[in-house]
């Protein structure tokens, strides 16, 4: 009978069971990674717009309300002005008492200043305070579940410098996204829709002729918009990895200066800062050149009404208050 060292017994169960705890460990990592790359895709998926009010209460509730009342009220200012604008200039070529008139439409000026510094007030007030506490609310959350994670999620998933600069970053755009930016669009909205309703029943003929500028205004504005956007958050990408980069060095900066690193940190960091500034110059360029665009098309329309209205005038029997008070609040509505 043969015998069995136990020795060799031991070894060989030990390299059995070494053996085994590789392959527990590759399908650990495997796991591991699945499960990052599940959670990397599930990170890249987008928020409905109105779940960003899902932090608001009922006094946020309260605020918003008055700022959409607020804001449609400020929105219809402009259109209004328009129609004071015609009678005014209606008032100084008519044969009636010129001052008495203008002393009547002076008064509507003031009475409408007077609507439109409550309303702007209102909106912007309701809509900053209401933004800035939700925003207050997210920070605190997101820096709740940031402390709730593993160590291995600081090591592989982010970094301390990214999380400042998303803290202090991302926060700002989603204030705005839900603060006094939807006040400013309510607001746009309603001065959009106010004076095409103002133009038309004032002169629905010259309108329909001003309308044809309307679809380069809007693409041009809206051309300018998305490239500007892009561009910031380019931009907001490039200034995330710098201070990333600054975070690193200065918190390992014993190890860096110990293996004289200094040089490869300011390089890298140079590198960061290039990308931000060349974000910048094509930001400044796509939006100068956007700008110049709209005016260039706003200019256009003023003279191509004006030489409308004219015709207007001798033709249909339309006055120079009513051909002003079309164009500019078509042109208001437009813009």
């Amino acid at each position: 009978m043969a015998e069995v060292n136990p020795v060799e017994g031991d070894v060989v169960k030990e390299q059995g069971t070494t053996v085994t705890n590789e392959h527990a460990a590759v399908e650990d990592s495997e796991n591991s990674q699945q499960d990052t790359s599940k959670n990397k895709e599930d990170g890249t998926k987008t928020v409905p717009y109105y779940r960003l009010f899902s932090f608001a209460d009922s006094l946020d509730y309260m605020l918003m309300s008055v700022g959409v009342i607020s804001a449609i009220g400020n929105g219809l200012c402009m259109p209004l002005m328009t129609v004071i604008m015609g009678d005014i200039i209606n008032s100084f070529g008519g044969t009636e008492n010129t001052k008495d008139v203008v002393d009547v439409v002076a008064l509507k000026y003031i009475y409408l200043a007077v609507g439109a510094g409550a309303a702007a007030f209102l909106q912007m007030s309701c809509w900053m305070i209401t933004g800035e506490r939700q925003a207050a609310r997210i920070r605190g959350l997101y820096l709740k579940t940031i402390l709730r994670q593993d160590v291995g999620f600081f090591d592989k998933e982010a970094n301390t410098g990214e999380i400042i600069g998303r803290m202090s970053g991302d926060t700002v755009f989603i204030q705005e996204a839900m603060g006094e930016k939807v006040g400013r669009f309510i607001q746009l909205i309603a001065t959009s829709i106010g004076g095409f309703i103002i133009a038309f029943i004032k002169g629905w003929l010259l309108t329909l002729v001003m309308l044809s500028s309307l679809p380069l205004l809007v693409l041009s504005g809206a051309v300018m918009g998305i490239n500007l956007s892009k561009m910031a958050s380019c931009g907001q990408t490039a200034y995330s990895l710098a201070s990333t980069v600054v975070e690193q060095t200065v918190g390992s900066i014993r190890t860096v200066v110990s293996f004289t690193g200094e040089k490869q940190a300011i390089a890298n960091y140079n590198n960061s800062l290039i990308k931000a500034y060349k974000s910048g110059v094509h930001e400044g360029l796509a939006s100068g050149f956007g700008i110049g665009v709209v005016l260039f098309i706003i200019m256009s329309s003023y003279g191509f009404a004006i030489w409308f209205g004219g015709k207007m005038i001798v033709e249909k029997g339309y006055t120079g208050g009513e051909v002003i008070n079309v164009i500019f609040a078509a042109l208001t509505a437009s813009m």
